[in-house]
């Protein structure tokens, strides 16, 4: 008896404090997108009435839409380039022993234990006094790469790491060559952990601030524009404007992530 309502107990101690993680989550991205809506230029109640001059500010600023299209095109990249490598990466200390395989698998991990600010300034410094390359959307783009390629890495060995390599010797077995293993039975079954690191890597570019606001020269990210848009009061309602657009369309790449994973393609 007594083991039935401590089990009850817990079950639903367990569902309030998930309900209530995910509020604390998810509470301040809603309300965000809600004041960006609001006619005041500041962030929080009394609600003021319903706008959409703050949006109309931002959609109308050639800047702020220049910022989010560098954003996008340097996390495409970023993801796509830090994906591709960390496969290889993956494929390789996953699926071989060799000498030093261990020192590797730590130096590729070790640039996760590093403040982003270390980093930035690392790559700053190798840029432009070692290969003396100017600041740009590809200095940025080279320092999301290096940044995401450790999370890149260990997602793909962990989804290699539970693969069920008898599948691709069974089509061995069947005439197949290695390419054609490769693509019509191991792709499609690490799809989803693809499609998960593509995600993680794009957020992590689309949210960097630090490595950014080094790297960056004339043409800027997202993020180093809203921190310079802060710096003074009457940029916050069109900040609040981009936040919330940006939280639309991740949400939109969430969902659409989340479903191919499922899927598998």
């Amino acid at each position: 008896m007594f083991r039935c309502i401590f089990r009850d107990i817990g079950e639903k101690g367990f569902k309030f404090y998930f309900f209530l993680f995910i509020a604390i989550i998810y509470l301040p991205l809603v309300l965000l997108v809600i004041f960006s809506f609001n006619n005041s230029i500041l962030m929080g109640f009394p609600w003021r009435g319903f706008t959409l001059k703050w949006w109309e500010q931002f959609l109308h600023n050639p800047t702020a839409l220049g910022v989010v299209k560098n954003s996008f095109i340097v996390a495409s990249v970023a993801a796509v380039v830090s994906t591709a490598s960390g496969l290889l990466a993956a494929f390789v200390l996953v699926r071989h022993i060799f000498r030093g395989k261990n020192l590797i698998t730590y130096s590729i991990v070790l640039p996760m234990l590093f403040p982003a600010i270390v980093v930035g300034i690392s790559i700053l410094i190798f840029l432009r006094s070692v290969l003396n390359i100017n600041l740009s959307l590809f200095t940025i783009m080279i320092g999301h790469i290096l940044f995401a390629l450790p999370y890149v890495t260990l997602i793909l060995m962990a989804r290699l790491i539970g693969f069920d390599r008898s599948l691709e010797e069974a089509a061995y077995d069947l005439g197949a060559d290695e390419f054609t293993t490769f693509r019509k039975i191991t792709l499609p079954l690490i799809m989803p952990g693809i499609f998960v690191a593509l995600f993680i890597a794009f957020t992590i570019s689309l949210e960097d601030v630090v490595i950014a606001h080094f790297l960056a020269g004339a043409q800027s990210t997202i993020p180093v524009f809203v921190y310079g848009q802060l710096r003074r009061w009457s940029g916050l309602p069109m900040v609040m404007a981009i936040s919330a657009f940006m939280i639309m369309i991740m949400a939109v790449l969430l969902i659409i992530s989340l479903i191919s994973a499922r899927r598998g393609y």
